[in-house]
């Protein structure tokens, strides 16, 4: 049998057994006391002095504090002494007293007892021996009894010597049951990543886990037993107070999650997940739970996902969201001064990305980025909206001042761009709007309107130019009626195709899914790219049934290409979802019934859906992502990374795929924020077992970059442009190359 060591719950057993054995103790000698005073003759009575001596003794002796000594391995020997000396006093009493061999008996059972409660079955059995040979001595020469009677009664002591051995060996057992239990849940504790409190009504920790040395750089042995402030600065003792509070207000097992921060030992914030758990009327804990969880990475991870939803990766200025917010706060805080905003976008800027390729393009926006910095006041706000389209905020610029900006602003973007090998000249168009002045706005949202309604203004008179905005400018409206008719017109006709952009193992280039791309076929205009008409359909609503058409004919195409060639078989279709699409409740109807009218699997169809649609309303959201995911299909969060999703979110809806934003791809081979962060996404799509996937792959840089990364598929124009269907068949039957 291991030696138990003296943990607290050990000594508490320890203390109690002790002061009982001399309560107990104490009335024995007190009875005896008695006796002497009522039967001894007049002339042994003096013995009355040393028995209440005893007594006084042994009562002071419940006093001691034994809780510390008792901790000490010599005292807990020394105090078998105390038993041993008993038995003579035992047997004194035995020969002094008429009756006291019926005293001795019941006597020596105490005194096993309370043994027994205590030490090993060894030493039970030993000092049992010890109290049956007294008894086989005195009883002959006290009573006169014969051998027979005298081994008879000797074997009856011995007999519950023995039982009393059985009883300390069956208690060492579940002592030992109970220590082992308790290592293995302390095993445990310690082995986890979470650091476990115990704190008692008053603040009291009861238990601390080993794990807080790692979390916090403190001793559990030291704070353990003093007060849960001690893991708090002084400044949030008031936000503790308040937790511990609210915990002991909850019911038996309910729990509390919280997020906080706490200090190191070293001066770092550590920032943590708490949940509590209240116990404190549970008679086994009597205490609130508290459950610490370092939450550092996940939070940066989620700051750095938030700076990037609020900044423009490509110039570094603040992005859409990030305008919209200081506009909005612009407009509400008013004053004397108007608020007044630019518009911009560059002419014909598609015509430098198609000519001469988007790296090209991005060198341009970038350059006429830092001009217009050079340009607007540090107190301006200057944004890239996305694209080709920029914005500036002015708090305290008289409308007609602004004028004076714009005329700057288009003279520094006519200066030449050195692009490669080729001198590139652009252009502005501007449109200015204020909350003060002709067709004044007090609304965020509107004042954002007027200035686009300026700027497709400034464009209509032949570009390189600004406009301001006036009342007037509402005529465009007929416009965007005339592009209604337009697009219906289209939808009608079958003007509109579907190319396929390919989707390709990282390692293998192995073609193993296509997206669906729409186009226009403009009998005028020619073949139009999505950024002519997908923004219009979206604002007149006519881009759900374009999305739905979108939807059947890339089901159908699946079909047609599993029926051509078995290479084919285990190819999937991505389908992107607009907002107004995904907001539509026939939404889960129109998958159901293309994927029905193709004869598809529905796990051959992979929905893309983008951040910002999630965030707009995540509870419907989540709803409609279950519903799609109950006809089996395959849902993807396209462009991730550049809006702002909660990871607690994400964690929840039902998603497949995490689609790495272009944004994030173009200088991942030269950009250590860019590796870090993809790295992060691959790290987290791992956790939520999502497969990830790179868009905009151009170079075998970029390639080579993500494949060590570990993201699994990629697509861009280093794998192929988006393509009619005979051209994804031929891609099908070319070997795949090897990474």
């Amino acid at each position: 049998m291991p030696r138990l060591e003296v943990d607290d719950h050990t000594a508490d057993y320890w203390v109690r057994q002790i002061r009982i054995g001399t309560v107990i103790a104490a009335l024995g000698t007190l009875i005896g006391a008695v006796r002497v005073a009522l039967s001894w003759d007049s002339d042994s009575r003096w013995w009355l002095v040393p028995v209440f001596t005893a007594v006084v003794v042994q009562i002071a002796a419940i006093k001691l504090p034994w809780r510390r000594l008792i901790r000490s391995k010599n005292i807990r020997k020394r105090l078998l002494l105390w038993w041993y000396a008993e038995i003579p006093i035992l047997g004194l009493f035995a020969v002094a007293d008429p009756a006291g061999m019926m005293v001795y008996v019941p006597g020596a059972l105490l005194l096993l007892i309370t043994l027994a409660a205590l030490f090993t079955p060894r030493t039970v059995v030993v000092f049992g021996a010890f109290c049956v040979l007294c008894y086989v001595v005195l009883l002959p020469w006290q009573t006169g009894a014969g051998p027979a009677t005298t081994f008879f009664l000797a074997g009856e002591l011995a007999t519950l010597v023995g039982l009393t051995a059985i009883t300390a060996q069956s208690r060492r057992r579940l002592e030992s049951r109970r220590r082992t239990a308790e290592k293995r849940a302390e095993t445990l504790l310690e082995a986890s990543a979470d650091t476990v409190l115990a704190v008692g009504r008053d603040g009291t920790l009861k238990y601390v886990s080993g794990s807080i040395k790692q979390l916090l750089g403190l001793d559990a042995a030291e704070l353990t037993g003093t007060q849960i402030a001690r893991v708090m600065t002084v400044d949030r003792l008031a936000e503790l107070q308040d937790f511990l509070n609210k915990m002991l207000a909850l019911p038996i097992g309910q729990s509390l999650r919280v997020e906080s921060r706490l200090r190191h030992t070293s001066g770092e914030w550590v920032y943590v997940d708490v949940m509590g758990t209240n116990w404190i009327n549970s008679v086994e804990l009597q205490a609130i739970v508290v459950s610490l969880r370092d939450i550092g990475a996940r939070r940066e991870l989620e700051m750095q996902l938030s700076r990037q939803a609020f900044t423009d990766s490509l110039t570094g200025m603040p992005n859409r969201v990030k305008f919209r917010q200081k506009l909005e706060e612009a407009v509400e805080r008013g004053g004397e001064l108007p608020v007044t905003v630019l518009l911009l976008d560059l002419d014909d800027f598609k015509l430098v990305n198609d000519n001469l390729g988007h790296s090209a393009g991005d060198e341009l926006l970038t350059t006429i980025a830092e001009r217009l910095r050079a340009v607007v006041r540090p107190d301006d706000v200057l944004a890239r909206l996305g694209g080709d389209e920029f914005a500036i905020l002015l708090h305290d610029l008289d409308p007609a001042d602004a004028s004076g900006l714009a005329e700057r602003l288009l003279t520094i973007a006519r200066e030449p761009i050195r692009l490669g090998s080729r001198d590139v000249t652009c252009s502005l168009s501007i449109g200015i709007a204020s909350t003060k002045g002709a067709g004044e706005s007090k609304d965020a949202e509107q004042l954002l309107g007027n200035a686009d309604l300026a700027m497709y203004a400034a464009k209509r008179n032949g570009r390189n130019a600004y406009a301001v905005f006036d009342p007037t400018m509402t005529m465009s409206v007929l416009e965007e009626a005339q592009q209604r008719a337009d697009i219906e017109h289209a939808l009608e006709h079958d003007e509109f195709l579907v190319l396929y952009q390919p989707v390709v193992d990282m390692n293998s280039q192995r073609l193993i899914a296509v997206e669906a791309l729409v186009r226009w076929q403009h009998p005028r205009d020619g073949l139009l790219g999505p950024y002519h008409f997908i923004a219009g359909a979206e604002a007149n609503g006519l881009i759900v049934p374009l999305g739905r058409w979108v939807l059947r004919q890339a089901c159908a195409q699946l079909a047609r290409w599993r029926a051509e060639s078995p290479a084919a078989a285990g190819l999937h279709v991505n389908v992107n979802l607009s907002a107004r699409q995904f907001q539509d409740p026939g939404l889960v109807g129109d998958v159901e019934q293309a994927l029905a009218d193709a004869g598809l699997d529905a796990g051959s169809l992979t929905l893309e859906i983008t951040e910002s649609m999630l965030m707009a309303d995540i509870e419907l959201a989540k709803d409609t992502l279950h519903a799609l995911r109950g006809l089996g299909v395959r849902l993807a969060i396209d462009d991730f990374g550049t809006g702002y999703s909660s990871l607690s979110y994400l964690k929840q809806l039902p998603v497949d795929v995490i689609k790495i934003d272009k944004t994030f791809v173009d200088e991942v081979h030269i950009d250590e924020d860019d590796v870090a962060l993809v790295d992060a996404v691959a790290g987290l799509g791992a956790a939520l077992k999502m497969q990830t996937v790179a868009e905009g792959i151009e170079t075998d840089e970029q390639w080579a970059t993500l494949r060590r990364l570990g993201i699994d598929h990629g697509q861009g124009y280093l794998f192929g442009r988006p393509a009619e269907p005979g051209g994804i068949l031929d891609m099908l039957h070319a070997p795949a190359a090897q990474g």
